[in-house]
């Protein structure tokens, strides 16, 4: 089995589409997944992109995915990458792609001098015990809060409590 890692370009769109579309189905959450080819190609390969993804190729075909982007903070030193997504077709996974894919996302938190990658997962997800073998570290004391729509339109009129 050939496997490897690399950036995406946007002939790999229609694949990264098809995944996260089968990752939003595995959450639920198909309803929030509408954005176009054009959309993918402006936020992900455009002049002011928005996210880089990778790919992980076995034997030519496009088999998993990791998105993230690159995080800034205050006074800081260097920057995080935030990892958005990391997506394995059912027919690979336990094949080595979703290490190969977090490798290759490490090397390029090397490269770009990130000083960590960050990322949430459900608490019911069986992909936590992958992230603690990868080296990957619960924060305890850290959560995560999130003001979607209609909130934020609440936030902004000033009719949020």
């Amino acid at each position: 089995m050939s496997l490897i890692a690399r950036h995406a370009t946007p002939a790999d769109i229609p694949a990264l589409m098809r995944m996260k579309a089968a990752l939003l189905a595995s959450e639920d959450s198909l309803h929030v997944g509408v954005g176009s080819e054009d959309d993918w190609r402006r936020d992900g390969f455009g002049p002011m992109p928005k996210f880089q993804a990778l790919v992980a190729e076995v034997a030519g075909v496009a088999a998993g995915m990791a998105i993230f982007s690159k995080r800034g903070f205050p006074g800081w030193g260097g920057s995080a990458f935030f990892l958005h997504d990391l997506y394995v077709d059912e027919a690979y996974r336990r094949r080595g792609c979703a290490r190969a894919l977090m490798a290759q996302l490490a090397i390029e938190a090397q490269v770009q001098n990130a000083a960590f990658i960050e990322l949430t997962v459900n608490a019911d997800n069986g992909a936590r015990e992958f992230y603690r073998r990868m080296g990957f570290d619960h924060v305890s004391h850290c959560m995560t809060y999130i003001a979607a729509q209609p909130t934020l339109r609440s936030l902004a009129t000033g009719e949020a409590a």
